[in-house]
């Protein structure tokens, strides 16, 4: 490792680096580690932040730890811990993080969102005394490309073939997406604004997470002679694996880009415009896709959060006209009556008239509701949770489907009740389909993909 000696310089100390799923990378160090001394005294453990600290390994290759921290806990033993780890077969530049024109990933459930299978004709023999031969054509269409704002998004499969082993003979199909920008970016920038997003996006679409399998960074996409680096961090699971059938028809997408005429790379442009715009759905859907065993509490809650967020948003010039609109009214209507009533009535009123028009949850799933399929109001009101709630009115009338929902979630929020988990669950998986419903259409899918996120064909 390439170690800050605290006097401006650098100093080379002996470690290891761990790279593994689920795990941040890692590096000890071990050996004498360049302590801050005070008076002849040193207080343990010392920490100090890190943009990118460098070393070399026991086999030539360069590795560059990014976004970090480094502690020590005793003169002679460190361990330095990064958002990224990169390998590389050139030396890293330690003042400046290096930048990349390309990225190149597989991210699982992709070839199910894209719909083309890398083979197109297969034939064999098929009765006795057929040549006994068999042959695979490899798909030409089953690539896709799309190029917008500066950035070019490119689909293929990579393939291997075990063709001179006279024992057996074989091909294998893996999916990647490869990246190019005309503005060369840092990993971290890559992983920000483009990988992260699109696992988000491809985990929205196929309605579950989905896990990034590999990352490669490439300095220059245009030289045949540049090096890929790799890519390691947590949620990269550093295992590429090639498709099958079998995975591929498991994974059921709302979108088929081959047939719904779509761009994955516009999706992906809408889905960060939408971001950077702070839209509450996909600023709180958009961590939900990609995490796994959640509790049906806080899932339900979470995506009524996400549905009123976005009604409130898609909806703000008529909640502003209705917010003046109601102010002007109950400054009237106090007016008036502060010269009708005593002085404690007109106190009482004036601290509990409500001071903002109403809007929230039950006005947004009324909305929702009305453009979303009948199955799912059906499904909603077959369900367990909405049955105790309508149990417990007391009203002369129906109570709506929306304003069922609503009191559930209220007395959930208020602590002034419970539901079963399993019936917490049963409704969340409704209202994550009318999340996704809504996450198609803002990002300008076609109608009949938002029909499949609701009625979920994916599933």
């Amino acid at each position: 490792w390439q170690v800050p000696d605290r006097k401006g310089g650098e100093v080379e100390i002996p470690g290891m680096l761990t790279v593994e799923q689920g795990r941040y990378p890692s590096g000890i160090l071990y050996g004498e580690v360049p302590i801050e001394w005070t008076h002849g005294m040193a207080s343990f453990p010392q920490q100090h932040s890190f943009d990118t600290l460098t070393g070399r390994l026991s086999s030539g290759a360069y590795v560059a730890l990014m976004n970090g921290q480094l502690n020590y806990w005793i003169t002679t033993q460190g361990r330095a811990v990064g958002a990224f780890a990169v390998l590389s077969q050139d030396e890293f530049d330690v003042s400046e993080h290096r930048r990349y024109s390309s990225i190149e990933l597989q991210i699982e459930g992709l070839e199910s969102v894209v719909g083309i299978a890398p083979i197109s004709q297969v034939r064999m023999p098929m009765k006795p005394g057929d040549e006994p031969v068999w042959t695979a054509t490899v798909n030409k269409d089953a690539r896709l490309s799309w190029s917008s704002g500066g950035q070019t998004m490119l689909f293929g499969y990579d393939y291997s073939a075990r063709a001179l082993d006279f024992y057996e003979f074989r091909m294998a199909f893996g999916p990647v997406v490869r990246i190019t920008s005309d503005e060369p970016l840092t990993v971290a920038e890559w992983w920000l604004d483009w990988v992260r997003p699109l696992r988000q996006l491809i985990s929205l679409l196929t309605g579950a997470p989905r896990e990034i399998r590999y990352m490669l960074a490439v300095v220059d996409a245009d030289s045949p002679r540049s090096h890929r680096d790799q890519v390691f961090g947590w949620d990269i699971s550093h295992v590429p694996v090639n498709s099958t059938r079998t995975s591929v028809e498991e994974i059921r997408s709302a979108i088929n880009l081959s047939t719904d005429d779509v761009s994955l790379l516009d999706l992906l442009h809408s889905w960060q415009r939408l971001t950077a715009a702070q839209h509450p759905l996909f600023e709180t859907y958009g961590s939900m896709a990609t995490a796994a065993d959640q509790h049906p509490r806080s899932r339900f809650l979470l995506l009524l959060q996400a549905l009123e967020g976005s009604y409130g948003f898609e909806n703000r010039a008529k909640h502003d006209a209705d917010r003046e609109k109601y102010a002007a009214k109950r400054e009237s209507m106090l007016e008036r009556a502060r010269g009708l009533l005593p002085r404690s009535d007109f106190s009482f009123i004036n601290k509990n008239v409500r001071r903002e028009a109403q809007q929230g949850l039950d006005s947004a799933l009324a909305d929702l509701l009305k453009r979303l399929p009948d199955s799912i109001s059906d499904e909603l009101a077959a369900t367990e949770l909405v049955r105790e709630v309508r149990l417990k009115h007391t009203g002369k009338d129906p109570l709506p489907i929306h304003t069922a929902v609503t009191r559930a979630r209220n007395t959930l929020s208020h602590g002034s009740g419970s539901f079963d988990p399993n019936q917490l669950g049963a409704a969340a998986d409704i209202l994550e389909r009318a999340v996704r419903f809504e996450a198609i259409r803002l990002l300008g899918a076609p109608l009949a993909t938002q029909e499949r996120a609701a009625a979920g064909a994916e599933r």
